[in-house]
C-alpha cells in the first residue's frame, strides 16, 4: 500500500491498529503460572546453613510474532520454555587449628533443564530461536579472614 491511499478513514499514510496488534494476545514476557519455594535450615551457632530452591515458570512469549507482508494476519509468536530449576546452597563454619574457615557449596540446575526458544507453525512445523543446554554447575570454595 502506497503512502498516499486512505484505508478505513484514517489519515494518509496510516493504517489500523487490527494490522499491528491482536486483542487477546499474552504479554510478552510473562508467565501464566510462576513458582518460587525457597527450603532452609540454618544454625547460626555453628555457622551452618543450606537451602533448597526451587522454581518453575510456565511458557511465554518473548517476542511477538510480525504481521505477514501480505498485511492480512500474523506469524506465530516466539515462545520461551523455562519449566523446573532444582539448586542446592550449603555453607558450613569449620575450625582448624584455632583458625575460623567457612566452606561453600553450589550445585545449580539439578533438574538439567534446557532452554528453548521458537516459533510453532499450523502446520506443526517449529524453528527454533534460541536452543542449548544450559548445564550443571557445581562450585565448591572455601575463605577465611585473619
Amino acid at each position: 500500500m502506497d503512502q498516499t491511499t486512505k484505508v478505513a478513514g484514517c489519515q494518509t499514510g496510516f493504517a489500523p491498529a487490527t494490522g499491528n496488534f491482536r486483542d487477546g494476545a499474552p504479554l510478552t514476557g510473562q508467565s501464566d503460572h510462576l513458582v518460587n519455594v525457597q527450603l532452609g535450615l540454618e544454625d547460626t551457632k555453628r555457622l551452618s546453613q543450606i537451602t533448597l530452591l526451587f522454581n518453575y515458570a510456565s511458557d511465554r512469549v518473548t517476542n511477538r510474532g510480525p504481521s505477514n507482508l501480505g498485511g492480512t494476519g500474523f506469524l506465530p509468536d516466539i515462545i520461551e520454555k523455562p519449566g523446573i530449576r532444582l539448586d542446592l546452597v550449603a555453607r558450613q563454619g569449620v575450625e582448624l587449628r584455632g583458625a575460623k574457615f567457612e566452606v561453600k557449596a553450589e550445585a545449580r540446575n539439578l533438574t538439567k533443564t534446557r532452554f528453548t526458544e521458537g516459533q510453532t507453525f499450523e502446520n506443526g512445523n517449529k524453528v527454533y530461536i534460541n536452543r542449548y543446554n544450559l548445564g550443571q554447575v557445581f562450585t565448591l570454595g572455601i575463605s577465611t579472614t585473619f
